[in-house]
């Protein structure tokens, strides 16, 4: 086979094809990845004077809840915290009255009065002691105490908002 045989498509340089992203000449950025692109164009419609007003809104409204939290942590008021006496099934309202008679405050550790009312939980745990502010010895105190009457199963401490 000559040269004169094969075509001249084929014996010829292959035509030029026309430059990527990634293979242009002269260009002096390598390509962006999808998050760099995302973060170029939320930084344009960040920066845009038409979304400027919902922009501001949306700053400001991020700094009060921030302001807020803080506050709340820092400056609020702390938890109430509650131990919660619990007695056997078998314990009557004269026996849950002498524990309650047995076992008063002890410091910080304030006996609440017992409750006026008729809900199910007020007469199956009568017995409420608020410890927010009392110390371990208190604390301890109170549990001796309670834990040394007949028909009580134990305490529990429970904190507002858990």
């Amino acid at each position: 086979m000559t040269s004169q045989d094969v075509p001249d498509e084929v014996l010829s340089e292959p035509a030029p094809t026309k430059p990527t992203a990634a293979t242009r000449v002269g260009d002096r950025r390598p390509p962006r990845s999808p998050a760099a692109r995302a973060l170029a164009t939320t930084r344009r419609t960040l920066t845009d004077r038409h979304n400027r007003r919902w922009v501001v809104l949306g700053a400001l409204a991020l700094a009060g809840l921030i302001a807020f939290g803080i506050y709340a942590t820092v400056v609020g008021p702390s938890p109430r915290v509650e131990a919660v006496v619990y007695f056997t099934p078998t314990a009557t309202d004269a026996q849950k009255d002498a524990v309650r008679a047995a076992c008063p405050t002890a410091g910080e550790a304030v006996q609440e009065p017992p409750d006026h009312n008729t809900a199910q939980s007020s007469r199956v745990y009568p017995l409420r002691y608020n410890i927010t502010f009392a110390s371990p010895a208190d604390k301890a105190a109170v549990y001796r105490c309670v834990h040394a009457q007949s028909n009580v199963i134990g305490i529990s401490e429970f904190t507002q908002g858990q």
